[in-house]
């Protein structure tokens, strides 16, 4: 099967924590978008994929570099992504063998053209995705898609991304609460800065009218019908009234725990992370990013 969207997907990202898996599920509830199985493929935006190795190759084409970053692509794609966990990963839509296959067609091309390469093994894998769950326009919520937005143009022209954005003290509180990620709330905080700058770097190298932002809380709280009208709009999509009511059933302003970093911590712990904070927010605006509020 190859899905008449499939040069069309939708690449959902944020900073980690910031809402881009709840704006995944939301579009998955729409009847022209399917979210890929695992929600986040990871082998094309993640560190060292595919985007990246792209990128040295555009940088550096046919160089020693570009080779090795070719390889490790491969190498993380095979041994890292294809089975995360048992039911995690591209193991559940295809075989290692096919895979391993695909993967060898893209090193032995990548040299002499390595957009048409990476394109063909990219594609390759996400049409293999659509066709196991028969679907048409597919949804990918990788993080990493917000910060390598412009290095996942080449691949994907056509490709609409939806950037979302969360208080960077929400972030932090909720990335000490799970078992990935920093564990330490200011460690937290310096990540969410540098992702934030990655992203707008990223979304201005981007052709106009290709990212869309938008805030969590103006989903989820403040402004949700103007919010996922405006997502809609952007993906040239009517807004669906299953997919409304699923929103509405599921997605509530307290599963969205604004604020929740004054309740996870201690009251000198609070003031300090309000004050680095602060300092963060003003080298951000300094540099032009827009902040949450």
């Amino acid at each position: 099967m190859v899905a008449d969207g499939r040069d069309r997907p939708v690449l959902v990202g944020g900073t980690g924590r910031s809402g881009s898996t709840i704006v995944g599920h939301l579009l998955d509830h729409h009847p022209e978008l399917t979210l890929t199985r695992p929600m986040e493929v990871r082998f094309i935006a993640g560190n060292d994929g595919f985007a990246d190795a792209l990128s040295v190759a555009l940088r550096k084409p046919g160089s020693a570099r570009a080779r090795a970053a070719s390889e490790l692509a491969v190498d993380r794609l095979l041994n890292r992504w294809f089975e995360r966990a048992p039911q995690v990963g591209l193991h559940t839509s295809m075989s290692r063998s096919d895979v391993a296959d695909w993967a060898q067609q893209y090193l032995t091309d990548v040299d002499g053209d390595p957009v048409t390469a990476t394109r063909a093994l990219v594609m390759t894998i996400m049409d293999r995705i659509a066709a196991t769950l028969g679907a048409n326009r597919l949804v990918d919520t990788t993080p990493a898609n917000a910060r390598k937005a412009d290095r996942l143009e080449p691949i994907y022209p056509q490709s609409s991304v939806v950037v979302v954005t969360r208080d960077g003290r929400d972030v932090a509180a909720s990335f000490v609460s799970q078992s990935f990620g920093p564990d330490d709330v200011f460690d937290a905080l310096i990540q969410w800065e540098q992702r934030m700058l990655r992203t707008h770097a990223a979304v201005a190298a981007c052709r106009p009218g290709r990212v869309l932002t938008i805030e969590l809380m103006d989903l989820v709280v403040t402004r949700r019908a103007e919010t996922l009208e405006r997502l809609c709009s952007f993906l040239s999509l009517p807004v669906d009234e299953e997919m409304v009511q699923w929103f509405d059933a599921n997605v509530t302003p307290e599963g969205a725990h604004p604020g929740r970093w004054r309740r996870d911590f201690d009251e000198a712990t609070c003031l300090r992370i309000d004050a680095v904070y602060a300092e963060s927010v003003e080298r951000l605006q300094a540099a032009g990013v827009d902040i949450p509020g």
